[in-house]
């Protein structure tokens, strides 16, 4: 037997007269603390200023070798040592803002050149080594570590994976984006699987270094090298980080 909705209802919950009546209450207004201000996360190791790095900060050095003018190590963390003094410095700190792996770094108020410095990645490592880029954007899954991209006439490598961000797509897209994606060890795998789906590259990894994260990688190493990507690259077994690094 079918029984309509309001029939239903009426089954569900005893006739008023048998509901036991809710007693007369004050309402109370539950109040929210605003959130801490930015500056109650700040560092006190930090000089006054624009930029400055708070409590998450765990050590990685990527802001000290990326803007040394600016972030020395105080304390076993990162800190702001000296606000920069030129356009050209301060360029490299908002680099290192965004490469940030827990974006501990900050400045006291929205700045609006960063979307300019967004599009200054990847970053030419120097003239001595053309084609070859600094991803910036480290992940915190891989402790800060560095992803670099190697521009190819056979396809261009993405060494190691940096922190997934539709910017960095977009820019990468533009130097051809990557046809392989070497990682050096388990470590440093990141966003390697939204890489992947994004620039439809194939995933290199040594099978002594392969786990639930990387077991769908299509390429999979086997001994101790060296091994060819191509015609004029190798890659070399360099044991220490872990047994199988390359």
């Amino acid at each position: 037997m079918a029984l309509s909705l309001r029939a239903a209802a009426s089954l569900a919950a005893p006739p008023a007269h048998l509901r036991p009546r809710r007693r007369a209450t004050s309402m109370v207004r539950a109040t929210v603390s605003p959130p801490p201000a930015l500056d109650s996360r700040r560092r006190p190791q930090n000089v006054s200023g624009e930029f400055f790095v708070d409590h998450r900060c765990i050590d990685c050095a990527t802001c000290r070798w990326m803007a040394p003018e600016v972030f020395k190590r105080v304390d076993d963390q990162s800190a702001v040592a000296a606000q920069p003094t030129s356009e050209e410095i301060r360029t490299k700190a908002l680099q290192a803002l965004l490469s940030c792996p827990t974006g501990s770094i900050h400045t006291d108020k929205p700045t609006e050149d960063i979307l300019q410095v967004q599009n200054t990645f990847p970053l030419p490592i120097n003239d001595d080594l053309p084609g070859v880029y600094l991803c910036g954007y480290h992940s915190e899954n891989s402790y800060g570590a560095t992803s670099y991209l190697i521009v190819h006439p056979e396809g261009n490598i993405m060494v190691d994976s940096p922190r997934y961000t539709p910017k960095l797509a977009n820019q990468l897209e533009k130097l051809g984006g990557a046809r392989y994606m070497f990682l050096t060890h388990i470590d440093d795998v990141a966003d390697h699987r939204k890489w992947a789906e994004r620039l439809k590259c194939e995933r290199i990894i040594h099978s002594g270094d392969v786990e639930d994260i990387t077991a769908d990688a299509e390429w999979k190493l086997t001994g101790n090298g060296p091994w060819n990507i191509g015609t004029d690259f190798e890659l070399i077994h360099t044991p220490g980080h872990t047994e199988v690094r390359i």
